[in-house]
């Protein structure tokens, strides 16, 4: 497992030490990623609407609050999009072990919707609020 994702955290050795437990690692927040929230109901969507256009796709990570994309760190500046946030700064991510993902597979109701595999680039700030923009107005759509 690649874990160099985790290295500007600072937190590798107590991730990696949570993980071997079968417990939920903790990293902050605003170093090596930023974290953007949207609600689940469209998560599949944004991630479809991404790929579709050609965007890189980092970890997505799905929570009890709602989903969780890993962006590049200062990509989210200025978030505005409805029914979503930017987690702040230093707010710890709880994250389950990357081969937790896809259902059934659940620790503490979190599963990876896209795993971390170390090597991928992190989903940019802009590319996210058009997809999560694109996919939100498909969902207000059907529901008319």
């Amino acid at each position: 497992m690649a874990s160099s994702w985790l290295q500007r955290t600072g937190r590798l050795p107590a991730v990696l030490a949570a993980w071997g437990r079968g417990a939920l690692g903790e990293a902050p927040t605003g170093t090596a990623w930023d974290t953007v929230r949207i609600p689940a109901t469209v998560a599949y969507e944004t991630v479809a609407r991404l790929r579709d256009g050609g965007a890189p796709v980092g970890p997505v990570l799905l929570t009890p609050p709602g989903v969780d994309f890993l962006v590049a760190v200062g990509s989210a500046g200025g978030w505005d999009t409805p029914d979503s946030s930017v987690l702040p700064a230093h707010t710890l991510v709880l994250l389950p072990h990357p081969e937790t993902f896809a259902e059934p597979y659940h620790l503490a109701g979190r599963s990876w919707i896209v795993p971390p595999t170390g090597t991928e680039a992190l989903t940019a700030g802009p590319d996210l609020r058009d997809a999560y923009r694109a996919a939100r107005a498909i969902a207000v759509e059907v529901q008319r």
